[in-house]
Parts: structure tokens; C-alpha cells; sequence
């Protein structure tokens, strides 16, 4: 039990250690680089500091994103939201010149018996929001890929591809769109700010 207490409290005050150092690193490597992409560079050119390490990393957490320090990046890329949800898988090549939107995914693909390896992105491509891009393909320079599709196969210099057109589906009845949940087995919908109780079973 006193072993347990220990650990407890030694696990919280390295947390709380943590939370009060780690704001001061990311400020001196922030103040050292300017900014999260001389960071990367640091790294990848052999600066083994954990403060630019964690700095790097947390950055990108904090983000929801990903970008893999083993991804090839040509030149500065446009991202006009910010690295919002976006995952650049390692061994990634990205041309010149690109703007990625945000939740775009440029993911490897490790599945025994299919198209292994990782995306490469041409000079000059458009990336729209949520795009996903998997596997060991090579997208050509100048292209552009909408909003939501997915591209799993080669595209040559100048081509365009989107997703597939939506279907509209009319119903007859009023739809309920609430969104409802189980809170001790009552079941609750969301409206005007508050979780109202339903008459249905949870």
C-alpha cells in the first residue's frame, strides 16, 4: 500500500514537473529556431537535444497531426489552415510548392501483399481538406485532388481527382437529427445548449 502511495505521488509530481518545464523548453527552442520548421531542420541535420525533440513532437500532438521526421519535403508546403489534423507518413516525398489543407492523410501503406511504401507528391499540387492519399504511388506534378477523395493509384502530371459524386436522398418523414446519449440508463437529447431527458429507453 505504502508502495503504491509512492508511486502515485511520484507519478504526479513528474507530471506536474513535466507541465511546469515543458512550456519553458518549447519557449527557448522556439526563441533559439523561430519557428516549428527550423526545428525539423535541427533535427533532421543530427541536433540530438530532447528539448528540440519534445518540442517537435508536442507541437504536433497538440494538433492532432503527424509528420514523420523521415518525410522528404522539397521545399516549404502551404498550409493555409494550419498542420490541423494532418498526417504525413515517414518516407513521404512532397514536391514544391504544394498546399495541403487540413485532415489531408499522405499515409504508407503496410499491408503484406499490397502496395507497400509511402506516397509521392509532384511539384506544384493542390491537396484538399480531408484528402487521403495511401500506398506506393506517385502523384505528378500540377495536380489536384478535391475535398474527401482517395487516391490509391498513380496520377499523371496535370490530372485532377475527386471524390464521388454525393447522392441526395429524399425522405417523406420530418428526420430527427438530435443527438442523444445514455446517462444512467435515461436516455438524453442535445438542444438549445442542455441535454433534455427523452421519452425514449436508454
Amino acid at each position: 500500500m505504502i508502495m503504491e502511495k509512492y508511486k502515485a505521488v511520484s507519478s504526479g509530481l513528474h507530471e506536474t514537473l513535466g507541465n511546469i518545464i515543458r512550456p519553458f523548453c518549447t519557449l527557448l527552442a522556439f526563441l533559439r529556431y523561430h519557428d516549428i520548421w527550423e526545428i525539423r531542420n535541427a533535427i533532421i541535420a543530427g541536433n540530438k537535444s530532447k528539448i528540440l525533440s519534445m518540442t517537435y513532437w508536442g507541437y504536433f500532438a497538440k494538433k492532432g497531426s503527424y509528420l514523420g521526421l523521415n518525410t522528404k519535403m522539397k521545399g516549404p508546403v502551404c498550409f493555409p489552415h494550419g498542420v490541423v489534423g494532418i498526417f504525413i507518413s515517414n518516407g513521404s516525398i512532397i514536391g514544391k510548392n504544394c498546399v495541403i489543407f487540413q485532415q489531408v492523410t499522405i499515409g504508407s501503406n503496410e499491408i503484406k501483399g499490397s502496395n507497400l511504401g509511402s506516397p509521392v507528391i509532384g511539384d506544384n499540387c493542390y491537396i484538399g481538406a480531408g484528402a487521403k492519399i495511401i500506398g506506393n504511388i506517385h502523384i505528378g506534378n500540377n495536380c489536384r485532388i478535391g475535398a474527401g477523395a482517395v487516391v490509391y493509384q498513380d496520377m499523371e502530371d496535370n490530372s485532377v481527382a475527386v471524390a464521388e459524386r454525393t447522392r441526395i436522398i429524399k425522405k417523406d418523414e420530418v428526420l430527427d437529427n438530435h443527438y442523444y446519449k445514455t446517462i444512467n440508463n435515461e436516455s438524453y437529447y442535445y438542444e438549445d445548449g442542455y441535454f433534455v431527458k427523452s421519452n425514449m429507453k436508454g
